[in-house]
Formats: C-alpha cells, sequence, structure tokens
C-alpha cells in the first residue's frame, strides 16, 4: 500500500517557478550596474578598459544564463524525475548541461575582470595580479573543456539512454573539486589587494565604503560555499531535475553579486552627475584629512596624487592621496595609483 496519495496531474512539485525569480532578479540587479559602469567609464570618463568589456561579456553570459535555465524549467527542471515527461527529459538534462558550460565561462570573465581592475589599482602588485589572470585563465579553459568532455561520447552526459555503451569520469568528486577551485580562487582574489587598501589614505567614511565593497565579495564567497555544498547533493542523488534547482539558483546568486562586486568601484562619476554636491564633497574631505593626517605623522610629506584635479579619472568612490615614505617607493606608488577606483 502506498504510503502517500500520489498527486494529480497538474499538481506535481515544482521548484522551476522560484529559480525564474530568484535568478532573474539578481541578474537584472546586476545588469543594472553594470550599465552605470559603462556610463560612468564609457560616456561620462570616456575611458572604457579592457576590465569594462570582460563585466559586459559576463553580464550577457548571466543573462543567457537565466535564458537557459528558463527554458530548462519548461522541460521540467524544478520537478522531480518521476514527475517529467519522458519526451522532456533529454532536453532538460541538456539544458542543465548548458548551464554548466555558462557558469564555468562567466565565473572565469568575472574573477579576470576583477584581477584586471586591480592592475589599473595597485601596480605595486602588478606581478601577482598578472600570476593570478595567468592561473584563472588556464583553470577556466581546462574545467570548461573538461565539462564539454567528461563523457564519451559528448552526448552521453545528456542522453545515456542513446548508447549502449559509453563512458563518463565520476561527477561527484570533478564537480566538487572545481567548486573548491572556484571557492579558493574568490577568496584569493578578494583578498589580493588587501594590504594595499589597509595602508589608504582615506576618512573613515571612505573606508566603511570599502568595507562593505569586500563584504559584498564575501557574500559571493559564502554563495559559492553553498553551491559547493548543493553540487555534492545534486551529484550523489538520482533526482537531478529536482535537486539541480539549488545549485542554478546559487550559482546564479554567485556570478550576480560578483559581477555587482567588480562594478561598485567605477560608479563614482555618475554618482558625481546624480548628487555632485554630496560626492565632491566627500571626496574634497577626503583629500584633506589625507594631508593633514600624513603632515601629524612626521614621517613623510602627503601630497595629492598627481593631477587630481586635472583628471575626471580621479572620480572614483574613494579619492586618495599618496604618502612618500622614504625607503618605500613600492607603497607609495600603489597608495598613489588606488586612487583611480573608477
Amino acid at each position: 500500500m502506498a504510503s502517500s496519495i500520489p498527486p494529480r496531474p497538474g499538481e506535481a512539485d515544482n521548484r522551476g517557478p522560484s529559480l525564474v525569480i530568484i535568478n532573474t532578479s539578481f541578474t537584472a540587479i546586476a545588469a543594472i550596474f553594470v550599465a552605470l559602469r559603462i556610463i560612468s567609464r564609457g560616456l561620462i570618463l570616456k575611458k572604457p578598459g579592457l576590465d569594462d568589456g570582460m563585466i559586459v561579456a559576463a553580464t550577457i553570459l548571466a543573462i543567457l544564463n537565466v535564458v537557459v535555465a528558463g527554458l530548462g524549467v519548461q522541460y521540467g527542471t524544478g520537478k522531480h524525475m518521476w514527475d517529467l515527461e519522458a519526451k522532456d527529459a533529454n532536453p532538460a538534462a541538456k539544458l542543465r548541461f548548458i548551464t554548466h558550460i555558462i557558469y564555468v565561462l562567466d565565473s572565469g570573465l568575472i574573477k579576470i575582470s576583477i584581477s584586471l581592475l586591480y592592475l589599473r589599482l595597485f601596480p605595486n602588485i602588478r606581478r601577482t595580479t598578472l600570476s593570478t589572470i595567468a592561473f584563472i585563465t588556464s583553470m577556466t579553459t581546462a574545467i570548461f573543456l573538461a565539462t564539454i568532455f567528461q563523457c564519451s561520447p559528448v552526448d552521453a552526459v545528456y542522453d545515456p539512454q542513446k548508447y549502449r555503451h559509453y563512458s563518463c569520469f565520476d561527477s561527484v568528486p570533478f564537480w566538487s573539486s572545481t567548486a573548491a577551485l572556484y571557492l579558493a580562487t574568490d577568496i584569493w582574489v578578494l583578498l589580493l589587494p588587501m594590504k594595499t587598501i589597509l595602508g589608504l589614505q582615506a576618512s573613515r567614511r571612505k573606508r566603511l565604503v570599502l568595507t562593505g565593497l569586500l563584504s559584498l565579495g564575501a557574500f559571493a564567497c559564502i554563495a559559492s560555499i553553498v553551491r559547493m555544498v548543493y553540487i555534492v547533493k545534486l551529484y550523489q542523488g538520482s533526482d537531478q531535475s529536482w535537486h539541480s534547482v539549488d545549485v542554478s539558483i546559487w550559482s546564479g546568486v554567485e556570478l550576480a553579486l560578483g559581477i555587482v562586486a567588480a562594478s561598485i568601484p567605477s560608479l563614482r562619476p555618475i554618482l558625481n552627475q546624480i548628487s555632485p554636491r554630496v560626492f565632491a564633497s566627500s571626496a574634497r574631505r577626503s583629500e584633506v584629512q589625507g594631508l593633514s593626517g600624513g603632515s601629524a605623522g612626521g614621517r613623510g610629506r602627503v601630497k595629492p596624487a598627481a593631477s587630481v584635479r586635472g583628471q575626471h579619472e580621479d572620480l572614483s568612490l574613494v579619492r586618495l592621496t599618496r604618502k612618500e615614505v622614504a625607503g618605500d617607493e613600492d607603497s607609495a606608488v600603489s597608495v598613489e595609483d588606488a586612487r583611480h577606483l573608477t
């Protein structure tokens, strides 16, 4: 005797709509921040950089991820495997496979974009940043290829019934290890400029802004941790159409938070346009505080970074000054250039 009455047709549990709503909402917010970033860097400063192009590409992929996941919901993603119609099981699995590929590429683009931003802001860590970019590029390429060719033939990953004989490597250790790699690189990219940031000449308010940005990056890392937990649950179980919703949601949240965190430092120009009194006066106070704070220390002189008044590039969330300390040229350069948080 059955332990429970099976649901009537049309009443099967379905988590698909929540997936669409959450991912669409977070991705829309990320897209708004990127649009503001492009206005700031491209239209106001007229100095778009490679990091801006990377984040635009990442946003396009994030939107594509929402579209593909939404199509998956139409084919039963979010329902239990036993509630799927036979004709929908294969398309749903294929679309989940595509979202995995999109995530791999998008996550790499976001981290590379942030690292390229560091190249402009913190030249004292240039070598480390370039090494980070090289590692992330290699890692993303390797995982991208491994994701595509995890089965032989390739389409056996989503349509195993098509073949009498096929081979795939074990999904659990593969996705667990890749998720751990993503988390490790997320944390590394987040902490990479920490030493330089802690040494910046900035007001308490500006430090709070920087702390907020780092906190947003930390939330992205937390989302990555949660995603890793659900990935293990997904591939250890057999109800993939149901459990894949958790992975898709947290993947979308992680990507969106990463895009927002990468874009916020570039919004000062448009904020100045919206409320020039608030942000311009705040920047002047920060500059004056930097001047007075350094003079009191007696270790060196503090002056505004070169061409502060003449360059719109300085219209950043944190306008900083340079502290010249004898024997610490790298530190002086890093603080000077870190003012360009645009």
